[in-house]
């Protein structure tokens, strides 16, 4: 879907509630938009990060910082320890009561963030399978143990067509269209997906920089988050929660384990975080040119910010909260 509000959303409109989202890559400028369109027109930000739902971990992630979580409502930041896994499944079922009770309170919900796989499994739905927790546990040990071309295998063999609809590239696709299959006995293809939040009307702003500027913002990101401290945020973590804390297992957190182990020194961990993220802001790229689908709105462009806020202002006044 578009950054765009047509005649067909109107019609649609009336019978549905609305619901925004600003997503995008990392550092591509999604808080600044987001606190901004909150702003004109009353929105509660709703986090639309993996990362940003743990709790402890506030540098490495780019977490809000409280001025910033001051302007306007937020949700579902900071909810889990790192200790503990966070499916897609349990991200939708969270974020559709979330917004359920925003909508309760006449404001227009507003996702941030640029985890894709949530943002499906809200906006489409995860299909008939559902989450199998105790499954999904033993596939990830099996991730850990065998690696990843042995899970491509295990779902060749269970559904040879399925290696074709996913980002095989992506772990944890892989490892959910195994759980799908396997419980459904289905091709993946036949899963069925349907939104928790049925009654809602989804607007999309996809944004990003030229790749240039993103690989310089991603570089100044990192230097601000080693400056602040993040190597005493991962000592703290690591000695609470221990190296193998699901949380941990983050761009920004896991780098810094050549380094306690003398093994890297700062430079080449610095290095090795902006590398890491670099690809990350790529494979998110990829999904958001997929789907929503684009333009992808390039906010150093004054014609194109003042696009979005054209867009977003006509969503927002067809719906009378």
């Amino acid at each position: 879907m578009q950054c765009k509000f047509d005649r067909e959303s109107a019609t649609r409109s009336a019978e549905k509630m609305p619901v925004m989202a600003v997503l995008g890559p990392t550092a591509s400028g999604k808080t600044g938009l987001a606190l901004e369109i909150a702003a004109r027109h009353g929105c509660e930000i709703v986090n639309c990060d993996s990362r940003q739902i743990y709790s402890e971990m506030l540098i490495g992630t780019a977490h809000p910082t409280q001025s910033e979580m001051a302007q306007a409502p937020h949700h579902l930041f900071s909810i889990i320890a790192p200790d503990r896994s966070f499916s897609a499944a349990e991200y939708a079922e969270s974020a559709a009561k979330t917004i359920r009770q925003i909508w309760q309170r006449a404001k227009i919900p507003l996702l941030v963030g640029g985890t894709g796989f949530y943002y499906d499994a809200l906006a489409e739905g995860l299909g008939a399978a559902g989450n199998d927790i105790e499954l999904s546990q033993r596939l990830q040990q099996e991730l850990q143990t065998k690696g990843l071309a042995a899970m491509l295998d295990q779902l060749q063999r269970l559904d040879p067509a399925a290696s074709s609809q996913i980002d095989v590239n992506n772990p944890r696709r892989v490892l959910r269209a195994i759980e799908i299959v396997t419980n459904t006995g289905r091709p993946l293809a036949e899963n069925k997906r349907v939104s928790p939040l049925p009654e809602a009307l989804f607007m999309p702003v996809v944004v990003t920089r030229p790749r240039d500027e993103l690989h310089k913002a991603i570089g100044r990101r990192v230097d601000e988050m080693i400056a602040a401290g993040l190597e005493n945020e991962v000592r703290g973590l690591i000695d609470k929660y221990g190296r193998q804390a699901p949380g941990l297992n983050s761009i920004g957190y896991s780098e810094w384990f050549d380094l306690l182990d003398g093994k890297a020194d700062l430079t080449a961990t610095r290095e090795a975080i902006v590398i890491h993220t670099r690809q990350y802001a790529k494979r998110q790229e990829t999904w958001l040119r997929r789907r929503p689908g684009p333009p992808l709105f390039n906010l150093a462009d004054p014609a194109q910010r003042a696009t979005v806020f054209k867009n977003v202002a006509e969503f927002s006044a067809a719906f009378a909260l």
